[in-house]
């Protein structure tokens, strides 16, 4: 759960706009941005599936249902990512080097900004799995730290 939402989060609010702070392109920066993307799937995948598995044994219903959200988002954002990969690979110049009217920049920039969206979502899924799953009462450590008070 911690590695789920501290990957999102960071790549998104420190490793990204890091890159493009660093980069003498942003080709170049995308590219670093693009690498990371690849590796964290795994993680934004792997790491919510496991936590349905656990959390589908405690039938709570509600966490269940957050965390599964967070496999649909993180499944869509990863097939999001390889069409832009597609889209970047297939044009013969850096897509910022393209016309803006043009209707693969076009088609970029949508799927871009749907990718970025479902990013943030992620974060906020993990985020608020994190706090449902932290604040139930039924938890042994919760309820070893009530019983010591």
């Amino acid at each position: 759960m911690s590695l789920w939402f501290g990957s999102a989060a960071f790549l998104l609010f420190v490793a990204a706009p890091a890159a493009f702070r660093a980069s003498d392109s942003s080709t170049n920066a995308a590219n670093v941005v693009g690498s990371m993307l690849g590796g964290w799937h795994y993680i934004a995948l792997v790491a919510p599936l496991a936590l349905l598995a656990i959390e589908w044994r405690r039938a709570r219903g509600a966490v269940i249902a957050v965390v599964f959200a967070g496999v649909l988002f993180a499944a869509t954002e990863a097939a999001i990512d390889l069409q832009i990969r597609a889209l970047r690979a297939s044009s013969p110049v850096p897509i910022t080097a393209l016309q803006k009217s043009d209707p693969l920049r076009r088609r970029f920039g949508m799927l871009h900004g749907i990718s970025s969206l479902a990013l943030v979502v992620q974060v906020i899924i993990a985020a608020a799995a994190t706090i449902a799953i932290e604040s139930d009462p039924t938890q042994p450590a919760n309820r070893s730290a009530t019983q010591t008070s």
